[in-house]
């Protein structure tokens, strides 16, 4: 290659990092659309309301929530896909959307690992049991119990057939040896009226779905998963405490946008929202009175994440039997 030509490239190459350094910085210059994949009330939308409030005030620009339910993620993710790459248009999403989703369903109308680039996993969720109140059960073993003798004519709802709410239950069904029967709904919130209603018996979510009707009395908590407590119920024990370490019932949120999307915006949002997760009120107030841990990915951390996480969800949903249609 002759001088000339190298002088040439190494130009265009400052260009280029000069375009992109610019680009990044002049993010954001006009409102975030963050699309979530639940209904607003959701233990997901929750997070997300908190954290888009701290991005708004890093950002100097309104981060707008899209709430759009349905399919399990399939109806929020596809619409991000389909959005401008120009991170103006970000999903906030679980397990359900990255690395589950492609082994439940055939003909998914979107592809995550090719229309969607990682930003940062955000939080991961340790979910709860929560039951009816009037149902004869103080704790994990108890509801075994009763369910290996009821379980034929006792229910539970879930957040969207073959979601993370869905996997939790039928890993806990693993665990205790037990049966029950499966009520999907579009999103936790509606599972969560009927849990109160008295018309389901159960069901597995975030703590923030529960807590605000414990006073009641009309719900329960009967187990929470993870290695620990949750500050906000000091008096629930863990599924290992209970003598069920195998319990799968959690779920992680992570942030991503249409593929195409210029890298340095997504360094600038990872590094963001990485800055948020420092935030002691949005932490206090959000995520650790629940259960919740705060990760805080870089692109590529939550990319190698997902490639695991993916190996481990082909295996676990073959295991459990479960195949979707939509």
């Amino acid at each position: 290659m002759s001088p000339s030509l190298l002088r040439r490239c190494a130009l265009g190459l400052a260009l280029l990092t000069l375009s992109a350094g610019a680009l990044a910085q002049a993010f954001p210059n006009k409102p975030v659309k963050l699309v979530v994949p639940y209904p607003a009330g959701a233990p997901v939308d929750n997070v997300a309301r908190g954290l888009g409030e701290v991005l708004s005030t890093i950002w100097g620009q309104p981060v707008l929530i899209d709430n759009r339910a349905g399919a399990n993620e399939i109806v929020a993710a596809s619409a991000v896909t389909k959005s401008a790459a120009d991170g103006y248009t970000l999903l906030l999403g679980t397990d359900a959307a990255y690395s589950q989703n492609a082994f439940l369903y055939n003909n998914l109308p979107y592809d995550a690992n090719r229309e969607l680039m990682p930003i940062s996993r955000v939080v991961f969720v340790n979910m709860v049991l929560i039951a009816r109140g009037e149902l004869p059960a103080a704790g994990a073993k108890d509801f075994v119990g009763l369910m290996k003798k009821e379980g034929a004519k006792r229910n539970y709802g879930s957040a969207g057939a073959g979601g993370t709410t869905h996997l939790a239950m039928e890993s806990f069904k693993q665990e205790g040896a037990f049966d029950m029967q499966h009520v999907p709904y579009k999103g936790i919130a509606p599972a969560m009226q009927d849990l109160l209603g008295g018309n389901i018996d159960a069901l597995f979510a975030g703590a923030t779905a529960a807590i605000p009707h414990l006073k009641t009395g009309k719900v329960k908590v009967l187990g929470i998963s993870g290695a620990k407590r949750a500050k906000a119920l000091p008096d629930v024990p863990t599924f290992a405490e209970a003598g069920y370490p195998k319990v799968q019932a959690n779920f992680y949120l992570g942030l991503s946008a249409p593929a195409g999307t210029p890298v340095a915006v997504i360094n600038k949002i990872s590094a963001d929202v990485r800055k948020a997760l420092t935030d002691k009120a949005f932490l206090e107030k959000f995520v650790e009175p629940y259960g919740y841990d705060p990760i805080g990915e870089t692109p590529q951390q939550f990319g190698e994440f997902l490639k695991r996480d993916s190996e481990m969800n082909a295996q676990r949903i073959k295991a459990l039997g479960i195949k979707l249609d939509l």
